[in-house]
């Protein structure tokens, strides 16, 4: 088997472990894939030797020696095995991968905690959990810093090149004669001076931003994405994925720590989403994985407008509009029923927030509001987005 069948085949089992771990959200669903199965499994290579055909084995040293064989010693120390929780790359497998990883782990967590016989309930507590939460909120922390850290030496790259087109330009100035009047030619290789020639004038650089490249505007809408999903993750592990627990909160927990700590979240999470839209405006990027995590990130936002209704902050009124134009961006670009629905009560609930609901109808529309929302349930044996 050639390497590039090898490399394909590793990339299919990596966009099928992502999936699988897409899907146990969307549907509420245990994995079906576990990181026992790939361990050993080497990661993607970059997506431009993949797309340049550069697949590891193409190439021997001077020694002969198979430098690209993913097993040859010198190449192992460049190339993980296994699922990653640190960005390497703007691409799908470069920065969404090692969420999905941790997303893996949070899913577990979930069922596990859900269990019918073993689960919150037993023991009396949920003390159980908190070493789970406690590492995989480090397995976040983790994620990023690898996400700044690959942000800050991208721009310092940036920054070196950008000095060096500077530093050539000075020196090209420098060799420029200094007179201030011009000097012409004479046939005896003299120069004539001549005031009314005007000297070569030194080059100026560009004070004016020039437009990012395809590769920079990548690297971009990468960091947004990671960010906001990051961010969702974050709501997922401290805070229930079902909004109509939310909405009846009888377990208190809108009293909690971890309530104030996914409210944060939330509102980071539609932070990113304006990043998003400044650079994919047309959601484009990762339209059949970005639907459920814009939708898991905005339930939170919608109990703060259905409990606090006009006593709700700017900030939460600002993430709110931000979420109803993500939601119909989304709509355009890939029209889901969801999606949809999830748009009219948000601009229900936002419409109450601003006061442009009649006082009569305000328990008319909470009705509505969770009708539609019991469509899609994350709790007991709800299947999440499937009717």
């Amino acid at each position: 088997m050639g390497e590039e069948e090898k490399e394909e085949r590793r990339r299919i089992w990596w966009l099928l472990y992502i999936v699988d771990r897409h899907l146990a959200l969307c549907y509420n669903r245990p994995l079906a894939l576990r990181d026992i199965e790939c361990v050993d499994l080497l990661q993607p290579i970059d997506d431009t030797k993949w797309q340049n055909g550069d697949f590891y084995g193409s190439h021997e040293n001077g020694n002969g020696q198979d430098i690209g064989d993913p097993f040859n010693p010198l190449n192992q120390a460049n190339r993980q095995a296994g699922p990653t929780i640190q960005v390497t790359g703007p691409s799908l497998f470069g920065f969404f991968l090692p969420l999905m990883t941790i997303l893996g782990e949070i899913v577990d967590l979930h069922h596990a905690r859900n269990h019918p016989r073993l689960g919150q309930g037993f023991g009396g507590s949920g003390a159980d959990w908190e070493d789970q939460v406690a590492e995989i909120q480090s397995q976040l922390d983790m994620y990023e810093r690898s996400l700044a850290d690959w942000e800050h030496n991208r721009l310092d790259t940036e920054t070196e090149k950008s000095q060096d087109e500077t530093r050539n330009q000075q020196q090209t100035a420098e060799q420029l004669p200094e007179n201030a009047e011009g000097r012409l030619p004479v046939s005896n290789g003299e120069t004539l001076t001549d005031s009314a020639v005007p000297p070569a004038p030194a080059p100026v650089a560009d004070k004016t931003s020039s437009p990012l490249s395809s590769d920079q505007i990548q690297k971009k809408i990468a960091i947004a994405y990671g960010t906001h999903v990051l961010h969702v993750l974050h709501i997922l592990l401290s805070g229930k994925w079902d909004p109509i627990s939310m909405l009846d909160d009888n377990d208190l927990w809108i009293s909690s720590p971890g309530f104030i700590s996914a409210t944060a979240h939330a509102v980071s999470a539609a932070e990113a989403i304006g990043n998003i839209l400044k650079y994919d405006p047309d959601l484009s990027f990762m339209p059949y994985f970005f639907g459920i995590y814009l939708l898991q990130g905005s339930f939170l936002l919608l109990l703060i407008a259905d409990k606090l209704q006009g006593e709700a902050s700017q900030a939460v009124v600002g993430a709110c509009e931000t979420i109803v134009r993500a939601h119909e961006v989304c709509v355009v670009t890939l029209n889901t029923e969801y999606q949809r629905n999830f748009r009219k009560v948000m601009r229900s609930a936002l419409a109450q927030v601003r006061g442009r609901c009649l006082p009569e109808d305000m328990e008319e529309q909470k009705q509505r509001r969770r009708e539609v929302l019991m469509l899609y349930r994350w709790c007991g044996d709800g299947h999440g987005l499937a009717l």
